[in-house]
């Protein structure tokens, strides 16, 4: 099995600047959230994973169970699976507005991340591809 933990630097985005707009981000925070060079790290403890990012914020995941994850003002339940190299989690707003599907898929040297949010009856897509650091 390919190593999950580690840290990351973000080296490629598609389509996450619209991706962002469509979210309803301002374009300014839609532009610094599109920049490459950003650096993340994973950490595995058992069944736990938890993500950090530059800017403070941690994101933990019990596998095969559903957990409580803020995003802003928004409470999603999430449910994380690992495959093989790949981890999905899928995600239901707790009011039951939104859905979001995020899959990682891991290499000895790379990171690749995408992303489906789907928001006012439609699906918003994104990806990034990350260096191993």
């Amino acid at each position: 099995m390919v190593q999950i933990a580690g840290k990351y630097k973000v080296v490629e985005n598609k389509n996450f600047y619209e991706f962002l707009l469509g979210l309803g981000i301002p374009e300014e925070r839609a532009k610094e959230g599109n920049k490459t060079g950003g650096e993340s790290e994973i950490l595995v403890d058992g069944e736990k994973i938890t993500f950090k990012d530059e800017h403070g914020h941690v994101i933990e995941f019990v596998l095969d169970k559903e957990v409580e994850e803020k995003r802003g003002d928004l409470v999603f339940l999430s449910t994380a699976k690992l495959d093989g190299n790949t981890l999905t989690v899928i995600a239901k707003a707790a009011d039951g507005n939104r859905a979001s599907l995020r899959t990682w898929t891991f290499t000895d040297s790379e990171l690749n991340f995408t992303i489906t949010i789907e928001k006012d009856g439609k699906n918003l897509t994104a990806s990034r591809k990350y260096k191993r650091i």
